[in-house]
């Protein structure tokens, strides 16, 4: 289920006036409910997994200041699971959850992305040394976009 499909779905309960809906499909769980001034409360819970790639970067395709061609085969990709706004830090003024060089453990939020007024925590799928952060505090991140590259040896 994507973005267009649940505006789709708010479409339709518009104009049939229905107060609520819930929807489970494929590890995603979708609940709106209208109130009385005619606006949508929704409610969502989405099993959001990043994707891990152990995979080097070609020298060619390797941003500045990624470690040496060499040692990237070791690193893992964390991948944006969804298409939203990322976040470093849980609130404007708080510290970034995880910054360059640091340790982090399996389980451990590295991120925000914001979808649809959704707040998605992304987690570390593995232990490891953060290496490099690509994600830009505030800016739009795409499905598949790499957003940190960890050293799973530390």
């Amino acid at each position: 289920m994507d973005i267009k499909d649940i505006e789709h779905i708010i479409k339709i309960l518009k104009q049939n006036e229905v107060t609520d809906f819930e929807l489970e499909q494929e590890g995603t769980r979708v609940k709106l409910s209208r109130t009385t001034a005619g606006t949508y409360v929704s409610e969502a819970r989405f099993d959001v997994v990043p994707a891990v790639h152990y995979a080097a970067p070609s020298a060619g395709n390797a941003p500045a200041g990624a470690p040496a061609q060499d040692d990237s085969g070791r690193f893992s990709k964390v991948e944006s699971p969804i298409v939203g706004t990322f976040y470093r830090k849980p609130s404007p003024d708080a510290d970034f959850f995880v910054k360059e060089g640091e340790a982090v453990s399996k389980g451990q939020t590295l991120c925000i992305i914001e979808a649809m007024k959704l707040m998605n925590e992304i987690e570390s799928p593995i232990s490891g040394k953060v290496v490099k952060v690509f994600g830009v505090e505030g800016k739009v991140v795409e499905f598949g976009e790499v957003l940190f590259l960890i050293d799973p040896s530390v």
